[in-house]
C-alpha cells in the first residue's frame, strides 16, 4: 500500500483533473473520478518513483498526462455502462485519418473518398468501413467550423491550398516555419477534441526510460475560444 505522504504532494493535480473531467462528464460524480485517480497512484508506485526521480516539473507533466488518461477511461466506461453500450464500440479519430480527409473536406469535394489505412492493429472498425465515410467527413467539417479563425486559417492553408509551413508562416505573419507547424498541430488537437478526443492510453507500472517530456503542463483546450 502506497503511503499517503507519497500521494499528498500530488493532491492538487488530482483535484484539478477531477474538476476538469467532471465538467466534461457531468453525469459522473467528481468524488468518483477523484477516487479513480487515487487508485492510479496505488497501482503505479514504480512509475511514481521513476518520474519523481527526474525532477518535480517533469514528474508533474507526466502525472498530469497519465491522470487525464485515467480520468477519461473511467468516465467513458461509466458513461458506456449507464447508457448501455460497450467501450469497445467507441471510435476514435486519429490525426493521420483526419489529415487524410481534410483536403477533400476543405475543398468541399465530398465525392472524393480518400484511401485510408483503417486496418491498423487495435483500431476499432471505422464508420467508413460500414459505408459511412460521408458521415465522418460531415462530422469533421462541423467540428472545423467551430474552431477559431486562426485555427481554421492554418488548416485551410495546409489542406485546401496545399501550402507548406514556410508559406503558411508568411501568409499568417507568424514569424517562422516552426511556429506555423506548432499552430497547425494545436489546431489538429482542437479538432480531434471536438469529435471525441484521443483514445486514452493507460500506463503499465514498469520502469521505462523517459524520452520526451513537454516543457509545460499538457495543453488544455479552451473551448470558449473556438466558438
Amino acid at each position: 500500500m502506497l503511503p499517503w505522504d507519497r500521494i499528498e504532494p500530488w493532491d492538487y493535480v488530482i483535484a484539478h483533473v477531477s474538476d476538469e473531467y467532471h465538467k466534461k462528464y457531468d453525469m459522473v460524480e467528481r468524488e468518483d473520478i477523484q477516487q479513480s485517480l487515487y487508485e492510479w497512484f496505488l497501482k503505479h508506485p514504480n512509475k511514481l518513483d521513476e518520474w519523481e526521480a527526474i525532477g518535480h516539473k517533469d514528474a508533474k507533466n507526466l502525472i498530469y498526462r497519465s491522470l487525464r488518461n485515467q480520468a477519461l477511461d473511467y468516465c467513458q466506461a461509466w458513461k458506456a455502462k449507464s447508457v448501455g453500450y460497450e467501450t469497445s464500440d467507441l471510435f476514435y479519430y486519429e490525426p493521420d485519418m483526419v489529415e487524410a480527409l481534410l483536403p477533400a473536406i476543405l475543398r468541399d469535394d465530398f465525392t472524393v473518398m480518400p484511401i485510408l489505412n483503417l486496418g491498423k492493429t487495435g483500431r476499432p472498425p471505422a464508420p467508413s468501413e460500414g459505408g459511412n465515410m460521408m458521415a465522418m467527413m460531415v462530422e469533421i467539417k462541423a467540428a472545423y467550423l467551430k474552431l477559431n479563425e486562426d485555427d481554421k486559417t492554418v488548416l485551410f492553408y495546409k489542406y485546401a491550398e496545399s501550402l507548406d509551413y514556410a508559406a503558411i508562416a508568411k501568409e499568417m505573419e507568424i514569424g517562422s516555419e516552426d511556429a506555423a507547424r506548432m499552430r497547425h498541430n494545436r489546431a489538429i488537437k482542437k479538432l480531434i477534441n471536438r469529435i471525441g478526443g484521443y483514445k486514452p492510453f493507460l500506463d503499465k507500472d514498469i520502469a521505462d526510460p523517459v524520452t520526451e517530456i513537454d516543457d509545460e503542463q499538457p495543453e488544455q483546450i479552451d473551448e470558449a475560444d473556438d466558438e
